[in-house]
């Protein structure tokens, strides 16, 4: 019972520091405290939807520097519309940045940042407008056979962005 005191105790003085270094103190990460636990555990947790690649590519020139040769991006394209927890998006005059990752001769990674001039944001209860809206933190799984995209997006942003 001493240890089970004692392990806790110790657990808990761990969770309240600012920071945590690893590596001798090559590398620091923050260590999240009681008011910002929620937003960690969200941001563990992923909301995925299934997007066209004709949507997210203007044309396949862009398209093959991405998914072919890798190679970072940034591009326009005059609207994007999805769907997330139920909500439309539709967004205009929107800047890509991307950064490509190949997982397999099929499948490559992006790591993208959207901006966007204006957003609607519709749902059941909910109508918003935004300008300059930023979407982060996300990134796809682009696959080359189906021309689809598998879109990851933390529960955190996504609140985010229908909850501002």
């Amino acid at each position: 019972m001493m240890l089970l005191f004692v392990s806790l105790t110790t657990i808990a003085s761990m969770a309240v520091q600012s920071k945590a270094q690893l590596l001798g103190g090559l590398q620091e990460m923050p260590v999240y405290t009681n008011s910002n636990i929620a937003f960690a555990l969200l941001d563990s947790f992923e909301y995925t939807f299934d997007i066209s690649g004709t949507q997210i590519f203007p044309n396949d020139t862009i398209k093959n520097t991405i998914a072919t040769d890798y190679r970072p991006s940034v591009y326009n394209i005059s609207s994007l519309q999805y769907e997330i927890l139920g909500h439309t998006i539709n967004a205009s005059d929107v800047q890509i940045h991307v950064q490509p990752t190949r997982i397999d001769d099929i499948n490559t990674r992006l790591d993208f940042q959207i901006y966007a001039n204006s957003a609607q944001v519709t749902g059941e209860l909910l109508s918003k407008s935004y300008n300059n809206l930023e979407i982060t933190s996300t990134y796809g799984i682009y696959n080359r056979a189906t021309d689809n995209m598998t879109i990851h997006v933390p529960y955190s942003a996504a609140l985010t962005i229908i909850g501002r």
